[in-house]
């Protein structure tokens, strides 16, 4: 039974992650056109767009080789991959051992390394400087996050997630000033780190890839959930009764992060794109900032 029941659990929030990502996708811009005093989108349409475009022929362009081909699939399986490996109603699946938040962060950047690279194999102009914008901002976003995660497992003294949001929801980890910085680093990428599909990707090509960008920000959403709200998350081997107990928790968190993002964006706009190198090297700082402080508490305990 001890062995049934996380694996039963893993397979439900693969279930659950597969099926959250197109969803909150929906909701979210559904959410901010309401905000600004629009009528928006409906929120099936994300699932709608994955049926049109897996039913379409894709069209590339000549220039492309089987880099374009394969690279939304690698980019779509990494980021899934990493989605999995962020709990969502439950602690300590099947999955849990693996579960590091290096490897985690690791495979978010991998995937913007598959999806540069196909943008650059197609050769287009527009999209081709715009992933050379983005590959320039990675490497700011990809320090601050790792420092970010960093920072907390420092505090738990394990990389892995599942025991870190075990030792936070029992109100183990110190500082709590560490905490916060580390929140705000987090939170202040999960708000301008968006990964746009190219331009020259079409048909089921062009699914994976939103469905690629999706999947990350549920993961950001879940990490900071997990990390830093880890109220109602259940443990896998607690049962169905503590797993349905979790799952309400679970779809609360990210109705209300949804929500505060969108308040977010419609109080103060989107951030303009030549600004982002500087909110990302605040947030760096930030990620920094909280790593020196865990050290510096460290030394002095």
């Amino acid at each position: 039974m001890s062995i049934v029941l996380p694996f039963v659990a893993q397979v439900l929030h693969i279930l659950l992650i597969l099926a959250a990502a197109p969803t909150l996708a929906g909701v979210t811009g559904w959410l901010e056109a309401r905000l600004n005093g629009q009528s928006g989108p409906p929120i099936p349409l994300p699932w709608r767009e994955l049926i049109r475009l897996s039913r379409k022929t894709p069209a590339m362009l000549e220039s492309t080789s089987a880099v374009s081909h394969v690279a939304p699939a690698i980019g779509f399986g990494v980021t899934l991959t990493a989605a999995i490996l962020v709990p969502s109603f439950a602690l300590f699946t099947t999955l849990s051992p693996v579960a590091d938040v290096v490897v985690i962060v690791s495979l978010l950047a991998l995937a913007r390394a598959t999806t540069a690279l196909a943008t650059l194999d197609s050769g287009g102009g527009r999209s081709g400087l715009r992933q050379q914008s983005a590959s320039a901002l990675a490497v700011i976003v990809e320090p601050a996050a790792m420092l970010s995660v960093l920072a907390v497992a420092l505090m738990a003294g394990t990389l892995n997630l599942d025991s870190m949001i075990a030792q936070q929801r029992e109100g183990m980890l110190m500082p709590a000033a560490a905490s916060l910085i580390a929140l705000i680093a987090l939170g202040t990428i999960l708000v301008t780190d968006t990964a746009l599909p190219d331009d020259s990707l079409g048909g089921i090509e062009l699914a994976l890839a939103l469905a690629a960008g999706w999947l990350r920000r549920l993961t950001w959403i879940d990490l900071i959930g997990g990390i830093f709200l880890p109220v109602g998350i259940a443990s896998a081997d607690s049962g169905p009764l503590a797993w349905l107990i979790g799952l309400g928790v679970w779809l609360v968190k990210l109705i209300a992060i949804v929500l505060a993002l969108a308040a977010l964006s419609a109080l103060f706009g989107r951030i303009p794109r030549h600004s982002l190198p500087g909110v990302f090297g605040v947030a760096a700082l930030l990620a920094l900032l909280a790593v020196i402080m865990v050290l510096a508490s460290a030394g002095m305990a």
